[in-house]
């Protein structure tokens, strides 16, 4: 590949974590450059996405730019080019359900982080601490342990974009509450050793704040 093929990379979102954060843990697992676009005026910029929402990942080669939206269409492409989607058809697909796995989980803690926001019910809110966290760190575990793979990582033997995905969920749900983790020691594990990869390490000195610790 020569230099003028090599692609670079803009992601363009509000600045907070949201939808964009395991884009970012993406990107930063594959140590590959990128520029965090921050929106901020987003009336102007809205009519320029191509589906009016945020994240967008513009993409250059050369002088042809692409525009990805959807998240999951960003870090499902960004684990095919940057070879974060494990290496065989096995793993490919392990990826795949550990990704859905971890987007069922947050479609359930989104609603409670955001409580004020979405109008969340306290009745709602009580039953995701008391029942469905639960219920989905235990799924994790469970795919973690996966026999139909090796390795210490949710697909393998290298970590992949499934494996970013479930940190990052993980990392909200402690953001709003630091005991998550307590009587889930193979998480725990795994979640330290994620954060301590040596792009991982680097961006998490250097991020933004959680908004889940405040909202």
């Amino acid at each position: 590949m020569t230099q003028s093929t090599v692609p670079t990379y803009e992601l363009i979102y509000f600045p907070i974590h949201g939808r964009a954060e395991v884009l970012r843990l993406t990107f930063s697992l594959a140590q590959t450059a990128y520029t965090d676009v921050q929106v901020t005026d987003w009336a102007t910029l809205k009519p320029q996405m191509p589906l009016g929402q945020v994240p967008v990942l513009k993409e250059t080669h050369g002088d042809k730019s692409v525009l990805i939206p959807q998240s999951g269409a960003i870090i499902r492409h960004l684990g095919r080019v940057l070879n974060l989607y494990g290496q065989t058809e096995l793993e490919h697909t392990i990826v795949d359900y550990v990704l859905e796995s971890a987007v069922d989980w947050r479609s359930k803690f989104t609603p409670v982080s955001y409580a004020r926001m979405y109008g969340t019910p306290q009745d709602v809110q009580d039953k995701y601490w008391n029942e469905l966290l639960d219920h989905n760190l235990k799924t994790m575990e469970k795919l973690l342990a996966n026999p139909t793979k090796s390795g210490i990582w949710f697909t393998g033997e290298s970590p992949t974009i499934a494996d970013a995905m479930v940190w990052d969920t993980i990392d909200s749900n402690l953001a709003k509450r630091s005991e998550v983790l307590d009587r889930y020691p193979t998480l725990r594990a795994f979640y330290d050793r994620f954060a301590a990869l040596p792009g991982i390490a680097a961006h998490l000195a250097s991020r933004r704040p959680s908004e889940h610790r405040q909202a």
